[in-house]
């Protein structure tokens, strides 16, 4: 399976929020830092980098010891692109509080960019062994993403399957099932992920496009005209109506 350009994009959907959460310093903490660690969180996802980064580096003068605090300021270093101080930030959430399972897992997610692929899915593993983690699908839904990178289609099935179990609805497991599934030649299996996906989400050009693909093996000319109808008609410009259009669909 070729890599996708929508890798990245995909595997930054987690959520500033889950930083926050309700982490404190194993010291105790203090309600000054919690409060700009907290401004920081809102900067960031107005993207207003500089004042996020004042806010959480006073949070980390004022209590150095708070692991929520690190692990936003590594992804506010991972979105400026300077992995160094990232690392050395998610390193030090995971230190602080190993059972961080939103540390792990975003740890996981820069290691992965790094394409440092083993030590990528061991901070996957780790975040999903916390009980009390609520996000343990997504965790294994970037485990398989990252299985993809390495290439490792094997792997990245299981993972994916694994996200399912705990979240039946999550699109883009289903839809790299479907893809998977296609790539195996399991059309008729490929044809039941990607109808899931219709349920669970919001048609996107890639997955429109795999449909189109999978009916085409399939021989079912009605549902082929109606994928293409709607990519036509949602995504006039996009790469994969382009791609369509001149036949690379029927492949």
């Amino acid at each position: 399976m070729r890599v996708q350009r929508y890798f990245w994009v995909l595997l930054f959907s987690i959520s500033l929020t889950a930083c926050a959460g309700n982490r404190t310093s194993s010291s105790g903490g203090s309600e000054a830092a919690e409060i700009n660690m907290r401004l920081g969180i809102n900067y960031m996802q107005r993207g207003d980098y500089k004042f996020a980064l004042e806010k959480l580096e006073k949070a980390l003068q004022q209590d150095p010891n708070l692991a929520s605090a690190h692990n936003t300021i590594a992804l506010l270093y991972q979105r400026l692109d300077e992995n160094d101080k990232a690392e050395k930030h998610f390193k030090k959430a995971v230190a602080l509080e190993p059972d961080y399972s939103e540390a792990q897992n975003n740890y996981g997610v820069y290691l992965c960019q790094q394409q440092r692929y083993d030590e990528a899915e061991a901070k996957f593993l780790l975040a999903v062994e916390n009980p009390l983690y609520l996000s343990v699908a997504q965790a294994y839904e970037n485990a398989g993403l990252c299985a993809l990178q390495k290439p490792d289609l094997a792997k990245a099935e299981g993972y994916f399957r694994r996200a399912l179990q705990y979240q039946p609805t999550l699109g883009k497991s289903l839809l790299r099932m479907a893809e998977i599934s296609y790539e195996q030649q399991n059309y008729l299996q490929a044809r039941g992920y990607i109808q899931r996906f219709h349920s669970a989400a919001t048609w996107t050009p890639r997955a429109l496009l795999t449909g189109i693909k999978i009916e085409n093996k399939l021989g079912d000319e009605d549902a082929v005209a109606s994928y293409v109808l709607i990519l036509r008609s949602r995504f006039p410009d996009s790469d994969e109506m382009q791609m369509v259009n001149q036949g690379i669909a029927n492949l």
